[in-house]
This record gives C-alpha cells, structure tokens and sequence, in this order.
C-alpha cells in the first residue's frame, strides 16, 4: 500500500485515477477541491504508462499599458503582484500593450499572461485578437481589473470568448448601487487577507459562473427588478482566474496606505495551476535564513557626534569601522565607497582613504563601489547633455554661508591659507536638486561604473575584488548603466525599500526581487535603509529599530525575505542610529541565520531567472541552470519529505511550518529531487542508500559532498562559529572534524540523539574554506 495513496483501498498509485484527474498520488496536492471534479473510477489494467517528460513554465507575461503607467516600475502588477508571483516561483517579463504584440511561437516559454489595466486601452479589439489566440493555444490568463477597459458592444463577443476559457462570462453590466446586494458565500482564505471586505458591498460587475471546473470564491446576489441575480467577482479555475478591480486592494484614504482585500498568494497560486514544483528560493541558505548587510557610502567624511568620538573631530567612517565591523568580525559586511569622497579634485576628503584601506583589508568586509560621483537621478544620464547639466549648476543656489563661517573664511585667507567647504560648493550638490553631488568633471558611464568598482579595488589588499556596484541616489537606473555593472563582472544592488510594519501595514510594501530594464535587471535590496525611517536623515535618528517589525513580518507566517541590514556611513553620526545598527548586528550574532556576503544574494537574487526545472517522474524534477542558487522550497509540504537515496546532489532538507526547504550541492551541475512520503512517526532508522547524514541547517554553506562507506565530506565556508545540526541514525556515534591543508582544526566524537539528531558547534574560523568530514564511530 503507497503511502502516496488518497484511497487506502488500492495497491499502488497506478490503479486508480483520483477525482483531480490525475494517479491518486497527485491527489496528495494540497487545496484540490476534488469531490468538485469526477468521482473515482478504474483505469487502465496492467502497468502503468512510463512518465512523460515535462519542464516547469516559469514565466509570465505582464502586459501593461505605457500611456497610463509609464515605466514598468510604475505598474500595480510590479508594484503590487510581482512580489507574490517571485515567491510562488515565477519569473515576470513586462510588455507594453502598445507596441506590437508577441507572436504565438515567441509565447511557447510562457505559463500565461497576466493583466492589471487602470483606464481605457488605445485598440482593445486588436489586443482582445491576440489575448484570444494565446488563450485558445493553453496560456492561462490572469486578469485583475477590467479584461480591455472601455470594451464596446462588438467586442462582448470575443470578450466571452476568452472569459468562456476561465468558466465564466461578462453580464456586460456594472452594478454602482449595491445597497440591495449581499454576500451569498465567501471563501475565507481568499477574501479578506489584510482587510476585510466591507459592509458596503463595492460596485461590482457582473459575472456569471458557467463551469463547475471554476471555482467562485466570492459570491454576490443582488435583488433586481427581474428577480434575485447572483455574481462572482473573484474567480479562479484550471485555466486562470478573475478578480474584479474593487476585490483587490483597499486604500485608506485616511492613512494613504494600501492593503490586500485578496490574498494574492493563494489567487496567484490557483490561476497559475496548483501544480507542485520545487520552487528556487532566495530567502534561505544550508537551511537558515540569510543575513546580509551593506553600507552606502553617503556621509562617509561626516564629523561623528556619538560619545568617545565627537571630541576628536572623527570622521562617521572611523565610527561605523570601530563599533560596527571591526566589533563583528563573524558577520560579513559589503562597503561601497563613493569614490569622489576621498578625491580633493573632485570635491571629497583625502582623510577618508585610510578608513577605506582599513576597512577593505578586513576579511569579513567584502569591497563594493557606491559609483563614482554619486548620482541622484539615474535617468538624466541616459543621455546625458554636460551643457544641460551645466545650465542646472548655474541656476543652483547654495544655502547662504552664516556670519560665523564668513569671518572664519576671512581669516583663513588672510592668513594666506585656502579655505573651502563642500556645503557651498556650486558643483557640489548637498541635495537631489542637481543630478548628481560632483560635477566637477563631465559624466562617463564607465568611470561612473568600471572605473569606480576599480577605484575601490585599489584600497584593498592585492586579489580582492570590488564584486557589488549600489546604486546610489532614486535607485532607478537606466538598462545601459545595468549592463555596463554586469560587463564589469560585478553584481548589482540597491531600490525596493522593503517595509512591513505599522506604518507600511502589507506586503504592497514589499518589493519584487528586481525590476525589469528591458533585456536588464536591477536586483533590489532585501529591506530598507535608515533614511525611509529617519524621515530622510531629520529624525529620530534611532527610527531604524523599526526594522525588527518589517524582519519579524516578512518571517511569519511565510518567509518573504531574509534579514538585511542596510544603511549609510553617516549612521556613524549619531548615537542614536549608531545603538539601532548594533542592536541589528547582536540580533543576527545571536539569530538561526547564515551569514553571506552582500554580492551573493545579489548573485542568487539574480540566477533566480534562470533556474530550469524539468518534471522526471511524479515526484522527481530535475533542477539545472542554478548559478547561485541552491535552495528550493516545497510548500503545503507536511506529508512529504526529500527521497535522499532516489535524489542526486541534495544536500538536506529542514522544515518551517508548513513548508521544506531543501539544500543543493552547488557542484553538481543537474540535480534531482525526488519526493517520498512522509513517516509522521519517525523511526530514525535510514534507508540503505542514503546518505550517513542530512543536512537540517547549518550557519556555514556546504559544496562538493562526497559519500562513501558510512563516511561523507564536504568543502564548507561561512562566518561565525562552524555551527551545524543534521539528521541521521538514533543514537549512533559519528567522529566529526574540520580540517584544512591536512590539519585537523576541530574533531570530536559525537552521538545522535534519540531522535537522530546531531548537533555540533566548533568555535573555527571559516572565511577560508575547510573540509568536514562526518564518519561513523563504532
């Protein structure tokens, strides 16, 4: 009897078609209403057919509309969808509706389309064609909103048509006047997600429910003057789904806060097809929440207020260097310096450079650039005019110089010494009302770029590479700039300012992983920095400990992201946001987390677009073209566990909730995960072919396993103490080492628990890579 099994009356999974239409083992897919397809009936006698082949279509295509929305940046479905699309494991790419359309064979790599239209569209009908022929071909659709807004009476037709495919159709009515409607039924996992639906039923269009294989989790009656009329506007099926437009979100307009009527994680799910696939994730390294952290250069030539400090005139980076990186040296930290800030030609203080070469020879400090004179709007240098710029220059006044500094200027020459202050400086920008803070010299992409990764390099010890370019000012930009950090051969990072928390009360607020500059992408940080919680540097300078809720909300009660802590040089100005930096940094020294370098989330934030994934078997994929990322995830995961002795190159697996997060070996270039049933019970007792132990979560990262008689290796690496739990036997011995160019650094002999827990800590260094080597003790 599989385990596999909905109907415990069959032998094995094959004998039976479950009432989801597929072997009975697939009935196992959490969410499938099957008593609402066909009842269980026998198949076919004999063996059953070899499993099919199939790769998992990740992409989507957003269509938009450049008129109204006119950046891809600008869109609801960046703004508002992308994030819960990333975490189900889709990638999005964006088209704008007015240019032509793609051809049915450029469609073949999408899973659908999806919508989200805010006014009427320039040629509905022409768009209304192609939507009808991509649909007829088997791409599911997705539409939030109105399907073409501003449709007319000839285009009711095809409207139905497409809509016909999702099970339902368009009563080509809108109901403003709902005081006479009621809620007949409502599905309380998909309404009300972060708030409920209001008692004043919001106009609703009409729309009818024509299949039982749609689903309606919202249904309205209205009384009318031909009788009682019921319709359903938020509606998903096996081909994709509809939620009206006042079914989505909700705006305070008290608040100007938006938040989620629809839960977007579940309606996303269901239209896209509750199919289970191994999804890439970002958000968890060897089982563990990440931890990362970067500093933006801005106020790196400050003069420092905090205690111990101020007296000696210290520079903001001096501060940040003592009390918040050399005090840590077990969490990696990414620095990006503004290159401009150390060169007196330009405008910056040459004091500054000694804090760099400091800092840079630290090993837990990874070098970055925050580009080279540190522009605040990245568009302006699309195509950039130095003519324009100067006309801006001329037209700048800098704030008036006080009585006190005048005389003290005045002095300074006399004396026959030169005195200068940035702050009035016309080619110094203290504020975004020029394009960039030095303009001395004209623009050039790839000084901005190339040069200043190189600058940083210099200030490092010999081999270490500058490998994260931040942007820096409105983080927007340009495809050009993009690609010019990529040809560099470095990561790029920086926008998204991800809240969660009192003030930003929905994940409205939390960002997608990137966002999409034609064939570019720029990759967003994880959480934001200190100025969205100081009210752009004027206080409370403390605001960042707002962070911990925006950490504990993107946690539970799903893991949306990991923990980063961001900020900028000139929090070393401050007591205040001095105490919330170190605050962070004593809570991840103390969290079940692992720390990584800022370029390596920017590096699996990035190869998250590429992953391949291949069904094999019912339960096995093959997962390829990984790059940096070497996490999975399985939701709606509690009755299945990792097949270790039927995988390849998987590591572990570790459990939060409801949900398995599985470990790859980044050497192996094709993996297989395969899944088996999970023994609630657990025996502790390992299958023949599996490994001696599993992974549960360890701080340091693993590579290259190698598994021979009752013994298994591993190349490892991390920052902080070698802390590590796995899973194996009961209550058996193991001699577990560390070694590095054959000598030992750690062994112990330790014993699994009752459970087949095995945990360990050794107090090694492990920024260099070590061998760990797990043999059974007999």
């Amino acid at each position: 009897l599989s385990p596999l099994c909905d109907d415990r009356r069959v032998a094995t999974c094959h004998e039976f078609i479950g009432p989801c239409g597929q072997p009975c083992g697939q009935c196992l897919l959490p969410r499938f209403k099957c008593q609402r397809f066909k009842p269980f009936h026998r198949a076919r006698p004999g063996p059953p057919p070899a499993f099919q082949g199939r790769q998992i279509k990740r992409k989507v295509l957003a269509i938009y509309d450049s008129r109204v929305e006119k950046t891809v940046k600008e869109t609801r479905l960046h703004k508002l969808a992308e994030m819960p699309l990333n975490h189900l494991g889709y990638t999005v790419e964006y088209h704008d509706v007015n240019l032509p359309m793609p051809s049915i064979d450029a469609m073949v790599p999408y899973r659908g389309v999806i919508t989200w239209f805010v006014d009427g569209l320039p040629a509905p009908g022409a768009y209304l064609e192609w939507l009808d022929t991509v649909t007829a071909r088997g791409k599911k659709l997705v539409v939030l909103g109105e399907l073409a807004p501003r449709e007319t009476d000839d285009l009711v037709p095809i409207v139905n048509r497409i809509f016909d495919r999702l099970g339902i159709r368009s009563g080509n009515n809108f109901v403003e006047l709902t005081h006479r409607a009621k809620v007949v039924s409502m599905d309380p996992d998909m309404i009300g997600f972060e708030q409920k639906l209001n008692k004043v039923i919001p106009a609703f269009p009409s729309i009818d429910v024509l299949s039982l294989a749609a689903r309606a989790h919202l249904t309205l009656e209205l009384e009318t003057s031909t009788g009682l009329r019921r319709t359903s506007p938020v509606v998903t099926s096996e081909n994709g789904g509809y939620a009206a437009q006042n079914f989505t979100i909700d705006l305070d307009t008290n608040t100007d806060r938006l938040r989620w009527l629809l839960n977007p994680f579940l309606f996303f799910k269901l239209a896209l097809g509750d199919e289970r696939f191994p999804i890439p994730d970002v958000t968890t390294v060897s089982g563990r929440r990440i931890y990362f952290s970067h500093i933006d250069g801005d106020g790196w030539n400050n003069i420092s207020e905090v205690e111990g400090y101020r007296q000696s005139q210290a520079l903001s980076a001096e501060v940040v260097t003592r009390e918040a990186i050399e005090a840590f040296p077990d969490l990696p930290v990414s620095v990006g310096l503004i290159a401009a800030d150390v060169q007196p030609l330009l405008g910056g203080n040459a004091n500054g450079i000694r804090f760099a070469r400091q800092l840079f020879a630290l090993p837990q400090v990874e070098v970055a650039s925050h580009t080279h004179t540190h522009p605040y709007n990245w568009q302006f240098f699309e195509a950039y005019s130095r003519d324009a710029e100067e006309r801006m220059i001329r037209g700048y006044r800098p704030p008036d110089m006080p009585m006190r500094e005048r005389l003290t200027a005045a002095m300074t020459r006399a004396a026959g010494k030169t005195y200068s202050n940035a702050r009035y400086d016309p080619y110094i920008a203290g504020t975004d009302d020029l394009p960039r803070t030095y303009l001395r010299q004209p623009f050039q992409l790839e000084k901005e770029v190339l040069g200043a990764l190189k600058f940083s390099e210099q200030f490092a010890p010999a081999g270490k590479r500058a490998k994260l370019y931040l942007w820096s000012g409105d983080t927007t930009p340009f495809a050009g700039a993009v690609q010019a950090v990529r040809r560099a051969g470095a990561r790029n990072m920086n926008g998204g300012d991800s809240r969660l928390d009192n003030e930003y009360p929905s994940v409205a607020y939390v960002p997608a992983l990137s966002r999409q500059i034609g064939p570019e992408r720029q990759i967003y940080a994880v959480n934001s920095n200190e100025n969205t919680y100081t009210n752009d540097w004027t206080g409370p300078f403390g605001g960042q400990m707002m962070l911990e809720h925006t950490l504990k909300n993107t946690e539970n009660p799903r893991r949306l992201k990991g923990f980063n802590l961001y900020y900028h040089m000139y929090s070393g100005e401050k007591q205040a946001s001095l105490r919330a930096i170190r605050h962070f940094l004593n809570m991840a020294r103390q969290a079940d987390v692992a720390p990584i370098e800022a370029s390596h989330y920017a590096a699996m934030a990035d190869d998250f677009f590429g992953v391949d994934i291949e069904q094999v078997d019912l339960f096995a994929w093959s997962i390829t073209r990984r790059g940096a990322v070497q996490t999975m995830r399985l939701d709606e995961a509690s009755k299945l566990s990792v097949d270790f002795a039927a995988s390849i190159g998987v590591i572990g697996e570790t459990r939060k909730d409801d949900a398995v997060y599985v470990t790859l070996d980044p050497m192996v270039e094709r993996v297989v995960l395969a899944l088996k049933a999970r023994v609630e019970a657990e025996t502790g007792e390992a299958a023949p072919n599996e490994p001696v132990a599993t992974l549960v979560s360890s701080r340091w990262r693993l590579e290259n396993m190698v598994v021979s008689d009752c013994k298994q290796s591993f190349r490892t690496f991390g920052y902080g103490p070698a802390e590590m739990q796995w899973q194996t036997d009961k209550s058996r011995g193991f001699r577990v080492s560390l070694k590095r160019d054959g000598a030992t650094l750690a062994e112990e002999i330790r014993w699994s628990d009752a459970t087949g827990r095995l945990d360990f800590k050794f107090a090694v260094d492990g920024i260099v890579p070590a061998e760990l080597i797990i043999q059974c003790h007999e």
